[in-house]
């Protein structure tokens, strides 16, 4: 017991700093021995009598991690992507890391930490930070100056938003943040944004480190208690996977277990009493150890090339162990107690996606990042060709053979049913497609988790699958390089056949026409059968067609179409028929245009200006008109025309283009006007008239006086003053002057023909 109660003070160093260094090696830490590191000094002499020689060996997929070899001490590497450098490597221990949270003395300002325990660092370098004496937890982006109190920052209590020293934290894949409150016996869980956690672990013999799986189950391990428990999906009651055999050194056994990582389904622990790293495999009953320390081991890390990083804190340094290897090295720290950047008391460790690693420095408040930590080694981040260019200790240089890297794919599988419900003796057929599943592809389809054995292919008929039934399939990919080998389909729950009708609808290419044209009506039915019976209806008058495509082309104006689908899929329904929407198609009749032409004056004289008009039927909205004489186009689109020194003979006709829908025709000629000029031989005006308003004679109209245009007719009185005047004569004078009636007469008139001709003579107004 002494060695178990030795390591709980090493959480109070927090609280006396003074005693850390001195409590840690005078107490028994040293009691199970580490591995002897093998002296291989003796392999080398100061100059090579043979060439070196550089081997690069690791797998072809981003991500994965390039150990180089060679045949003699390497003094530094340079990593080369496609024949250009990438990365200067020297082989010491990195100790050039970098402040990245904290570092500003202890306290509990923003920019300040005080005990920083065992942190979470996600792919994208996010740092969660237990800041243990501030009962808080931090998030750190990468590049913040402050952290943000995501958890916790309440004082010290036993609240849903309190804490009483939160020594370990981990995120699962949904963002649930996951702390362990020691000193109050528990774990709380706070969901993304909450302010208040929910206790899903409590009465734990001091609780210290904690861990989630890929299915977001968590570990925590009991520093006290000698065992750590598992919570399937995150919930309780938790099951004893590693240790609970009471305190000792036995395979079975476990000494202040403490920092925790999970992957692969082994279970890496720090039995911090036994200086020991144990890896045990979920469902066994012992562990297998796979790093020993000479301090006190508080925190692991197993990359994805299976190497191994400790935190050993009173050894003040973090080390790597190869896969299989009997002794580790140390890659940062090692240089003592101190607050220099090389110098650390570790907790905690992680690494983000580019595989930087970093610390927590527990007793000087800061997050130290070590940048891309490899001794020998480089994890790809890009496709490309790699090699490793060495230079030994004895000052050769070669350059290792090639290694092509491909990019990870992301394989995928999706499956779909062929119906949406669930009948007793009507089955659904499940398919899946796959992404990225490889050559040869292996598919497990599962029921409620469960695997039914034989079928692997890509499609899948259950028995007696119920409507409680959840159906999924895995891919377990063959490509060579994948994010994920072995991926999980979506998943699918079937209703129960009670609440499955047929249905159908139907549509129409045109539900407007013209009579006698074609229409096509298409039917579709939904959860009727694989061969349902489609009964089409006019007006509701079966036609006694089964198809689900329906053409017709003698409907009349207003009819109305529609159909019934007999489903039949009858043991899975609540009814066998269905009724579809009714379509009422508009019929238009076919209409015949016509145009006529007609002028305003029947004789016609040389110089007259005649007015055609078109008359038209059924000619639409925007008809065109085309006027003709002789044949030759003139005019404007225009129903009226007008046309002046007509000739003798001249045929005019109008042409009319219709824009009604349903026509006979698209365009149709009028009837031709043939133009017959009247020749004038002699002008004899009357020689009186009786302007009186009875409608006789009420004008002094001159016959054939229109033959002469530009005539000027002048009427004088018996005084000699002109009471009447007229250019042409296209309105008779009708007795009056100035407005007034003209007294009962003689007159006289001078009529100026064309310049060359003057008729002259008296003319009587008679009342």
């Amino acid at each position: 017991m002494k060695t178990a109660l030795s390591f709980i003070c090493v959480f109070l160093i927090s609280f006396i700093a003074s005693f850390s260094a001195a409590f840690y090696k005078k107490n028994s830490y040293h009691s199970v021995p580490p591995y002897p590191v093998q002296d291989f000094s003796s392999l080398h002499q100061s100059k090579l009598k043979y060439a070196c020689t550089a081997t690069l060996t690791g797998n072809e997929c981003v991500g994965s991690e390039l150990l180089v070899t060679s045949n003699s001490a390497i003094a530094g590497i340079s990593w080369l992507l496609d024949d250009v450098s990438i990365l200067e490597q020297s082989n010491v221990k990195q100790n050039n890391g970098i402040i990245v949270a904290g570092g500003n003395g202890s306290g509990s300002a923003p920019n300040q930490l005080y005990n920083p325990n065992r942190i979470f660092v996600d792919k994208a370098g996010n740092i969660f930070i237990p800041d243990m004496a501030n009962n808080r937890v931090q998030k750190w982006a990468p590049g913040a100056t402050v952290g943000i109190t995501v958890a916790g920052g309440n004082g010290t209590g036993n609240s849903s938003n309190q804490f009483n020293r939160p020594t370990a934290v981990a995120v699962d894949g949904l963002g649930n943040l996951y702390v362990v409150d020691q000193s109050n016996s528990r774990v709380q869980k706070f969901s993304p944004g909450a302010t208040s956690g929910i206790t899903i672990a409590s009465s734990l013999i001091l609780p210290t480190g904690i861990c989630i799986d890929a299915q977001n189950n968590v570990y925590v391990s009991e520093q006290n208690g000698q065992l750590v428990r598992k919570y399937s999906a995150g919930t309780g009651p938790g099951i004893i996977v590693a240790g609970g055999n009471g305190y000792g050194s036995a395979a079975n056994q476990l000494a202040a277990p403490t920092g925790l990582f999970i992957q692969d389904n082994n279970l890496y622990i720090c039995d911090t009493d036994n200086y020991r790293v144990q890896k045990w495999i979920i469902g066994a009953n012992t562990g297998t150890t796979v790093a020993r320390t000479s301090g006190n081991p508080l925190g692991v890390y197993v990359d994805g090339s299976k190497n191994i990083y400790v935190s050993d804190y009173t050894g003040y340094a973090v080390l790597k162990w190869l896969p299989g290897a009997n002794s580790g090295s140390i890659i940062a720290g090692g240089n003592g107690q101190g607050n220099a950047p090389n110098q650390i008391m570790p907790t905690g460790i992680g690494m983000d996606a580019f595989n930087n690693l970093y610390v927590s420095d527990f007793l000087n408040g800061r997050i130290i990042k070590f940048s891309n930590i490899f001794t020998g080694t480089y994890t790809t981040l890009k496709a490309g060709t790699y090699r490793a260019k060495i230079t030994t200790t004895d000052g050769c240089t070669t350059i290792s053979n090639p290694i092509t890297v491909s990019e990870n794919l992301l394989p995928k599988i999706t499956i779909s049913a062929d119906r949406d419900v669930l009948c007793d003796h009507f089955q659904p057929i499940f398919t899946a497609v796959t992404v990225n599943g490889g050559a040869n592809p292996v598919l497990q389809w599962q029921i409620n988790g469960r695997n039914i054995p034989g079928e692997n292919n890509d499609t899948f008929s259950p028995n007696n699958l119920t409507s409680t039934d959840v159906v999924t399939c895995n891919l377990t990919s063959s490509e060579t390089c994948v994010t994920s080998r072995l991926v999980p389909s979506n998943s699918i729950s079937l209703s129960s056949q009670v609440t499955e009708a047929p249905g159908v609808t139907i549509q129409t290419d045109q539900s407007t026409t013209c009579k006698g044209a074609l229409i096509k009506f298409k039917a579709t039915a939904t959860r009727a059968g694989e061969k349902p019976i489609y009964k089409w209806k006019i007006n509701g008058n079966d036609v006694g067609i089964d198809s689900d495509i329906l053409e017709l082309d003698d409907l009349e104006d207003k009819d109305q179409v529609s159909c019934t689908v007999v489903s039949n899929a009858q043991n899975c329904q609540v009814s066998t028929t269905a009724e579809s929407n009714a379509i009422i198609v508009r019929i238009n009749p076919i209409l015949t245009p016509t145009v006529s032409i007609e002028s305003d004056i029947s004789k016609i004289y040389s110089s007259s200006t005649v007015n055609f008009t078109a008359t038209t039927t059924n000619e639409g909205t925007n008809p065109e008109y085309q006027w003709f004489v002789n044949g030759i186009p003139t005019g404007a689109n225009s129903r009226f025309f007008s046309k002046n020194n007509l000739q003798q003979g001249d045929q005019v006709t109008c042409e009319l283009t219709v824009t009604t829908p349903c026509s006979s025709t698209n365009s149709v000629s009028s009837n031709t006007i043939d133009i017959n000029i009247t020749i004038v031989v002699k002008i004899k005006p009357a020689n009186a008239f009786s302007p009186n308003g009875d409608g006789v004679n009420d004008l002094w109209q001159i016959a054939d006086l229109k033959s002469f245009s530009n005539c000027q007719v002048s009427i004088f009185n018996r005084y000699g003053n002109l009471v009447f005047f007229s250019k042409g004569y296209e309105h008779p004078w009708a007795g009056n002057y100035q407005g007034n009636t003209c007294p009962p007469g003689v007159y006289y008139y001078v009529i100026n023909l064309d310049g060359q001709q003057t008729l002259t003579g008296s003319l009587s107004i008679i009342k």
